[in-house]
């Protein structure tokens, strides 16, 4: 790779659970850094930063506009921002070819535990990361990566339904508010269409945990969706927010900090049982 040799990892973030990890890049001097384990031992702990340049990847609007001249501030280290709009984008970018020339990107949880699977992420080296002491326990035991092997928490929300407060006709209460819709929503609402969030208000509406794998749960699951199809608007991972502002939608599923109720006729209602951790894993390049 020609220019200022790259961090030999690359980090990931992601949803269910957002989380960080590092993809193996390029080591310094611009040659190839090793895979695995065996990657561990090149790490040097007192390498010059100021030799090396960092690419991010995230969603818009989860990182300070002023983080790269803070970090370079800090650091020493050129950092760039770059932006995906989905879990699919980033992490077709990330497995596209050997180096995707992004050190650190966010995807959600499952997106991260399905990379691991596949054996591209290596282990986080927590004696490099003394700040894990903060953590709360709590983020030792998630069920995906129990002692955060792979990923430490990064941030926490709520999927839930964000709606014009003018236009809906009444304050929704309830996953079936978007799934059986009346008069005034149907065919003025959204639905997120990530599998893990598609499924969800279905699951949460019939009394079945979001994780099931019952295949007759999972049969009712996908009849009532099917059957919410024509009440809908669209499915829609990244523009929800602008129909609700223009009036095109009263009603969609969202995460909560992407439901601009810094408009004051938004509002949204958050299902606490379907709060979801996001984190920070690291991953090594190939």
């Amino acid at each position: 790779m020609s220019g200022a040799p790259r961090f030999g990892h690359v980090s990931v973030a992601a949803t269910a659970a957002v989380l960080a990890f590092l993809l193996p890049a390029c080591g310094g001097d611009g040659q190839p850094g090793g895979n695995g384990p065996a990657a561990s031992a090149s790490l040097d702990p007192e390498a010059d930063l100021r030799k090396q340049r960092l690419t991010v990847s995230n969603w818009d609007g989860y990182l300070p506009k002023d983080l790269p001249a803070r970090f370079k501030s800090a650091v020493g280290t050129p950092m760039t921002v770059a932006k995906h709009s989905t879990n699919e984008e980033i992490v077709a970018k990330l497995t596209a070819s050997a180096d995707s020339g992004i050190d650190v990107a966010f995807v959600s949880g499952q997106y991260a535990q399905a990379l691991a699977a596949q054996g591209l992420l290596e282990p986080i080296h927590h004696d490099l990361v003394p700040h894990l002491k903060n953590l709360d326990p709590l983020a030792a035991r998630l069920a995906h990566d129990k002692g955060n092997v792979f990923s430490v928490p990064y941030t926490w929300g709520t999927t839930g339904l964000c709606y014009r407060k003018d236009l809906v006709g009444h304050a929704p209460d309830s996953w079936n508010d978007l799934l059986k819709p009346r008069a005034a929503v149907k065919g003025k609402a959204t639905m997120l269409k990530t599998e893990r969030w598609l499924f969800l208000p279905a699951q949460k509406a019939l009394g079945y945990s979001v994780n099931t794998t019952d295949e007759q749960q999972l049969a009712r699951v996908k009849k009532l969706l099917l059957a919410a199809k024509d009440g809908l608007l669209a499915y829609d991972d990244t523009t929800f927010g602008d129909r609700l502002r223009s009036g095109e939608a009263v009603l969609a599923e969202a995460w909560d900090g992407w439901c601009p109720t810094d408009d004051k006729g938004i509002g949204f209602l958050g299902d606490a049982a379907t709060a979801y951790t996001r984190i920070v894993t690291e991953v090594t390049a190939g």
